[in-house]
């Protein structure tokens, strides 16, 4: 029996499986699929006690592989669209559709492949799926790089990367913009970065890099393995996360560290997990080009606040083959004095995934957060609640 349970960040759920590990998700190839199509139909709704935040937006994505000249170049083309079914102005803001409530379409993805022996050159813009280039697909419609990447895969699901990029279209965004105008600056500077994967069936170690001339360096690590306790199936995995300065600081003096470790298992029957995280430094994240992948990531919550330490826990309930309830609930603890006192919160999660007709998805997604009150900050407590519900369609001609 294999441990699989949903403890990973949030977008991916959005892929054909479901990883409850970051690094597994982080892959280079897959089947070619000449013809793609993907239609995603998105309610948010999010009462964050200040202001309310809705819409419901249609829309998706169609998908185009063709082989060039050769079995060995092959093209990639996605067009996508969003668009307001509904959508109050001063309701704005849920990233399901452009600021103003406003529809789009996009040319997402234009990229070309080469592939020889265990050699891969990517030239394009494409979906990325590393920690720290990726999709960010929490919304209608995921992130896409553009750049150039070489990939040397060593064995099975086990590669060496080196790439450099330079634009990016956000998730509710019609166009590529440079990186760094993205970020908030006034030059263009290319960005490069690694992704190493050593996998087997039993653990897998990943290590990505990306560096930002005078802005930006940052790395993400992990580790994890699988093995049997009294004949129970477990995993037990870590992470490392760290962003800092560099060069002129051009974004201003920050350093961010944090660890991270999950155990999966099994229940008589039921996969669990339970995870810990701790922000070891008085920074926050900077995660400007994409979400991060913590292990304690919640519908809402991302519990990397500075000093924060989190603990996470979570079943599956698989009631039918079409049918699984994901319960998860997690718990934030920060200082209540000091520089970067913040409240303590709470969050409790439910997700129904129904699966129908083969090829539709249903995601209904709900989350109550409660922040405590913190009498020496005179901040009072404050209840957010978060309710969602999602209607993917994919559909393929495979080879």
């Amino acid at each position: 029996m294999k441990v699989i349970a949903q403890s990973g960040p949030d977008y991916f759920i959005f892929k054909d499986s479901i990883y409850n590990n970051p690094v597994d998700a982080a892959n280079l190839k897959g089947i070619r699929i000449p013809f793609k199509a993907k239609l995603r139909s998105y309610y948010l709704f999010q009462d964050l006690s200040i202001n309310k935040k809705e819409a419901l937006a249609l829309g998706g994505s169609l998908h185009w592989n063709p082989s060039i000249f050769s079995e060995h170049i092959t093209g990639r083309v996605t067009l996508a669209t969003s668009q307001k079914i509904y959508g109050p102005l001063d309701r704005d803001g849920t990233m399901l559709l452009k600021p103003g409530q406003e529809g789009f379409a996009v040319l997402q993805e234009y990229a070309l492949q080469f592939k020889k022996n265990k050699f891969l050159l990517n030239i394009g813009a494409r979906e990325m799926n590393n920690p720290l280039l990726n999709t960010s697909d929490v919304r209608m419609l995921p992130a896409t790089h553009r750049g150039i990447d070489i990939n040397y895969i060593f064995k099975e699901d086990s590669y060496i990367s080196f790439g450099v990029f330079d634009q990016i279209k956000w998730i509710n965004s019609e166009r590529f913009v440079d990186l760094y105008e993205f970020a908030g600056f006034e030059r263009n500077e290319l960005v490069w970065g690694s992704a190493n994967r050593y996998k087997t069936d039993k653990m897998a170690f990943g290590f990505y890099y990306l560096n930002a001339k005078d802005y930006y360096h940052g790395l993400y690590t992990e580790l994890y393995k699988e093995f049997n306790l009294s004949n129970n199936p477990m995993k037990l995995g870590f992470q490392y996360m760290h962003e800092n300065d560099i060069g002129d600081g051009i974004g201003g003096d920050f350093n961010f560290n944090m660890i991270g470790t999950k155990l999966d298992f099994s229940i008589h029957g039921i996969k669990s997990f339970i995870g810990y995280t701790n922000v070891l430094s008085e920074d926050k994240a900077q995660e400007v080009w994409s979400i991060m992948p913590y292990y304690n990531m919640m519908i809402f919550n991302f519990f990397n606040r500075p000093k924060e330490q989190s603990v996470k826990l979570g079943v599956i309930l698989e009631l039918s083959e079409a049918l699984k309830l994901y319960p998860n609930m997690g718990f934030g603890f920060t200082p209540n004095s000091g520089v970067v006192a913040s409240p303590n919160q709470q969050e409790y999660n439910l997700t129904f995934d129904y699966t129908f007709l083969k090829d539709f998805n249903l995601k209904v997604r709900g989350a109550f957060v409660h922040q405590n009150s913190v009498r020496n900050l005179n901040l009072a407590s404050k209840d957010i609640v978060d309710f969602r519900v999602i209607l993917n369609y994919n559909w393929s001609n495979k080879l």
